[in-house]
């Protein structure tokens, strides 16, 4: 995915320096953007879709310290990620706007193997992030469309055998995956909650799942998104059954699943990312 990166600095040669500096660190860019101050910077930001702001601290009219807390106050760009890059060291200044918000900072000047390091760490720092959001939609997806609850996990947890997983595709600014595992006992309960029935089918909990799989996902992407301009397609769940626990222990051996307690019945998500931030082109 190409992200288009805006460069505020007062000086129009470091503008040109940093853009060729990026472009040297071989990192896919839909669009270079500039600005002289921070003032102008944020009419940018109102006018265009902007996925990463690179800025100057000292700058007329308006500095990057201010630029930073208007953006982080304003619901359309507090989450557009911030770098600074300036000549000033890890002063209180740099401090407080990474307290404030800002995710990372470069000493001028830098090389293009720093940059793309910077890059790669903060790539790596999102994606843990939207690992953490995750369990948290799907939390709030159970409590409000099902009235179960999140309780801490134990040993009294029943490892499932007959497991129905659901799989839900997306695509957009970020692109990926999100599948959720649990036993056929827990599904036939989310139906119940759900809809307030009995003796329910096994379609119905097939179908259970995969709403709570939908639900979830609609609650998680506005979570991750870097700007609100962000628009994302949604695939139909998909589900698949298995009659004992090769499908669950297959899934829970992956680093990136997550399993949790829903009022004793044992369930497991997991978030596939393809593209979560900047790619390098030879990826």
């Amino acid at each position: 995915m190409a992200w288009n990166i805006l460069i505020v600095d007062d000086s129009s040669l470091t503008r040109k320096r940093i853009r060729r500096i990026i472009e040297m660190a071989d990192l896919d860019v839909g669009e270079f953007l500039d600005a002289d101050n921070g003032s102008n910077a944020l009419k940018i930001l109102e006018e265009s879709d902007v996925d990463l702001v690179l800025t100057d601290l000292n700058m007329p009219e308006m500095s990057g310290d201010e630029m930073v807390h208007q953006m982080k106050n304003s619901d359309a760009t507090k989450e557009i990620p911030v770098i600074v890059i300036s000549t000033e060291s890890k002063t209180s200044r740099i401090k407080d706007l990474l307290a404030e918000g800002v995710k990372d900072y470069l000493h001028k000047p830098f090389t293009p193997e720093e940059f793309k390091e910077m890059i790669q760490t903060l790539w790596t720092k999102s994606e843990t992030e939207a690992e953490n959001l995750l369990p948290q939609a799907l939390t709030q997806a159970l409590e409000t469309m099902a009235f179960l609850t999140l309780t801490p996990e134990d040993e009294d947890m029943v490892i499932p055998t007959e497991t129905v997983m659901a799989e839900i595709d997306f695509t957009g600014a970020k692109k990926g995956t999100i599948q959720i595992i649990a036993s056929t006992d827990f599904c036939k309960t989310l139906a119940e909650n759900i809809a307030a029935i009995d003796n329910v089918s096994n379609q119905a909990a097939l179908d259970a799942l995969k709403e709570l799989s939908n639900v979830t996902c609609g609650l998680f992407l506005p979570m991750v998104v870097s700007s609100t301009a962000d628009v994302f397609d949604i695939t139909v769940p998909k589900v698949s059954c298995c009659d004992n626990s090769t499908q669950w222990d297959m899934f829970t051996s992956n680093n990136n699943s997550c399993t949790l307690n829903i009022e004793g019945f044992c369930i497991a998500i997991k978030l596939t990312v393809e593209n979560n931030t900047l790619v390098t082109q030879d990826n």
